[in-house]
């Protein structure tokens, strides 16, 4: 496999880990918690059978509801309640809520507000009511995930990172060892970024036809092509390429000189070659 594709799909894999652990392991915070809350309502009612709901409060509640519709929940904060749940980070945002069930009883909820218990349904006997109770802590994402174990996923992440940097700075070392084993009195060719550079790594510019003959240049054995085979390369459907060719040579050959330690040299017209300049 391709070193950059696998550095890639090794990054990807790691990164996916992380959030679907992390994800798994937030999932399993929040069931905590409800679980908590389960058993937190579940031993309040158990200690107090007559839940204690006044019934004033109870009549304010009916009065409520009676004039927003139906979109009525009273939250009640209850020690009892808190010092049942096991886990002590939740006291400070726990609370109660209670329905009147009868006729117009809907079981509404805060939603995704806050993570709440199952409805309990019991019969107050000091308010003379049947209510619908429910356990509700108030926690934002944040705080859920600091309760929850991100252990593996942080380690998954931050392995991902590591792996990036490191698969990094791997392909940029041997991208400059392959450029400069393939360097050339003073030029360099990148298959990455397929420019030409100076040894000192500075972009070479061509024009693209001056880019086509350089690498048929770079690409040809002793770096040494026919006229025939140039004007074949570029110019495939014109029947005299000469004078075409004579133009771009003249003005490749400065830019060449001026970059590098090369030189374009022709032979009798008949080929051109790249040749270091000694001189």
């Amino acid at each position: 496999m391709n070193s950059k594709l696998l550095s890639v799909a090794v990054f990807l894999t790691l990164m996916l880990t992380s959030l679907l652990a992390g994800r798994h392991n937030y999932c399993k915070a929040r069931n905590e918690i409800t679980a908590d809350l389960n058993q937190a309502l579940a031993q309040t009612l158990k200690e107090r059978k007559d839940y204690i709901i006044t019934q004033d409060t109870i009549r304010v509640y009916k009065q409520l509801r009676k004039t927003s519709g139906g979109q009525v929940l009273i939250a009640v904060s209850d020690e009892r309640f808190c010092r049942y749940l096991k886990d002590k980070r939740l006291q400070q945002a726990a609370f109660i809520t209670f329905d009147v069930v009868d006729s117009d009883f809907q079981n509404n909820s805060l939603g995704d507000q806050a993570i709440c218990s199952d409805t309990l349904i019991v019969k107050d006997k000091h308010a003379g009511e049947t209510l619908a109770l429910k356990g509700y802590a108030r926690l934002s994402v944040a705080s859920i995930l600091g309760m929850s174990d991100q252990r593996i996923p942080a380690a998954c992440m931050i392995s991902a990172f590591l792996w990036a940097m490191l698969s990094w700075l791997y392909l940029r070392k041997k991208q400059e060892g392959s450029e400069a084993v393939t360097g050339f009195g003073g030029l360099v060719y990148s298959e990455v970024d397929q420019r030409f550079y100076t040894a000192a790594h500075t972009p070479i510019r061509f024009t693209p036809m001056q880019q086509q003959l350089m690498l048929l240049f770079w690409n040809a054995p002793s770096h040494s092509l026919t006229k025939e085979d140039i004007c074949a390369a570029l110019w495939p459907k014109k029947e005299d390429a000469n004078d075409t060719l004579y133009t771009l040579i003249r003005r490749l050959k400065p830019i060449v000189e001026e970059h590098t330690n090369l030189k374009i040299v022709a032979d009798r017209g008949r080929n051109y070659s790249l040749e270091i300049n000694k001189i």
